[in-house]
């Protein structure tokens, strides 16, 4: 079932990867490439695909916002190469494990980057609202905080100040962001965005528990 749909998004990605990288140097093409072809979690991804869906439209409505999260989802995993985090980030895979820092933070920050480009160019009259719902998955109550605050000493047991554990408050902000932009190109009512917006953070933040509380927590 969800077969065709993984082809169909990694072709979509691969396609604006290649697009945003004619013309740079060849070993950052490459090494850009190779994340986007490593990614995991595509299914969270392709929520945006279902959501879409659920809410009457067509699948398809929903790849270029799964593609946007995808490419996110890939830039954090990328910066895990980095020495610093990967010693206190365990058990989450990052594709460029033998590439140096240098070229690690230029590729998570270009396909950070790019992920918002492919949301302006490609999401009609809702881009500039779901390129702030993506700016804010990732900021500072989305996937960056909760990755800053993993790397903390007593990570574990991480609390703000209002006594909720990190993960409540980060975890599963890329699947939100997938699922509830989905809904909202399909033409959801706002009843119908704000279920998907909350049925996608569930399924994230199930999604992070299940892999044991591993970050990024996305």
């Amino acid at each position: 079932m969800l077969t065709p749909w993984k082809t169909k998004l990694k072709q979509e990605v691969m396609d604006a990867v290649a697009s945003a990288t004619a013309g740079v140097p060849e070993d950052y093409a490459a090494a850009i490439t190779q994340c986007v072809s490593h990614i995991d979690h595509q299914e969270l991804s392709l929520l945006a695909v279902a959501s879409a869906m659920w809410c009457g439209g067509a699948p398809e409505t929903g790849l270029p916002v799964a593609a946007a999260a995808l490419m996110m989802r890939s830039g954090i995993s990328v910066h895990l190469t980095l020495e610093e985090i990967s010693r206190s980030v365990q058990g989450y895979p990052s594709p460029l494990q033998d590439t140096g820092g240098a070229t690690a933070i230029l590729c998570g920050d270009g396909l950070i980057a790019l992920a918002m480009q492919h949301l302006a160019e490609n999401c009609g009259r809702h881009s500039a609202e779901l390129v702030e719902a993506a700016a804010d998955a990732m900021g500072s109550g989305g996937v960056l905080a909760g990755l800053s605050l993993d790397l903390g000493p007593e990570a574990a047991g991480a609390h703000l100040p209002d006594g909720r554990r990190a993960w409540e408050v980060t975890s599963g902000r890329i699947s939100q962001f997938a699922a509830r932009g989905g809904a909202l190109l399909a033409g959801a009512s706002d009843t119908m965005l704000d279920d998907a917006s909350m049925i996608g953070l569930l399924i994230g933040r199930a999604s992070f528990l299940a892999r044991g509380g591993k970050t990024p927590s996305m």
